[in-house]
């Protein structure tokens, strides 16, 4: 395995609470950006990236990340966080790429910035932690497909950014998308191996028509 784990050893809920209490603290721990970051091409050409064409491409996925809805007080922590890690222009712009289609599918984008910074923190090599990326976004966006499925069911979705977070979570386990959508559909979730479902997910009672 060339990857690596965002939370060894734990369950599909604690990812969640995981991963939003590393949002809140990324958030705390950037006050007043606005007023002391530097420009984005300074910050390209202190960690490398030196080329205009470089720095024109970063510029164009930043500002694509700014379009989709991610705010730029997260976004630009996230990148200086990145560079600093001396991925190289074409691996940003792939990381950034990830971050903007979740964002733009209404999917929770801030779990790659989690297994970026994951990743980061653990000096893992750069082509992992782009590797690592792209992972989850296939994981996430797999699971917009098994919350559309299961929606046509009868199943309300109560939370959906968490219950793409657990179902992408049972699909990196190896779950395909149409085992769990046939599980909960045959069994229920509380007769299924996705317990964590309980939490976001509820079947409608239908009343017989007198």
């Amino acid at each position: 395995m060339r990857s690596f784990s965002v939370f060894a050893g734990a369950s599909a809920r604690g990812t969640v609470s995981l991963a939003a209490l590393l949002l809140g603290a990324s958030l705390l721990a950037a006050p007043s950006l606005q007023a002391q970051r530097p420009p984005l091409e300074e910050l390209c050409r202190l960690h490398g990236i030196g080329t205009e064409e470089g720095i024109a491409t970063i510029r164009k996925a930043y500002a694509a990340a700014l379009s989709a809805g991610i705010p730029e007080e997260e976004l630009f922590p996230f990148v200086e966080d990145i560079l600093r890690h001396k991925l190289d222009c074409a691996q940003m712009v792939r990381v950034l790429s990830a971050s903007t289609k979740l964002r733009a599918e209404g999917l929770p984008y801030f779990v790659v910035f989690s297994k970026v910074r994951e990743g980061v923190a653990k000096e893992a090599a750069p082509f992992l932690v782009v590797e690592a990326a792209e992972a989850k976004l296939k994981s996430l966006s797999a699971s917009r497909d098994v919350l559309k499925s299961l929606e046509s069911s009868g199943y309300r979705v109560r939370d959906r950014q968490n219950a793409a977070v657990i179902v992408s979570s049972y699909i990196e386990k190896g779950y395909s998308t149409e085992e769990i959508v046939s599980q909960v559909r045959r069994k229920g979730i509380g007769g299924t191996a996705f317990p964590a479902l309980n939490d976001v997910l509820e079947k409608p009672t239908f009343r017989k028509e007198r």
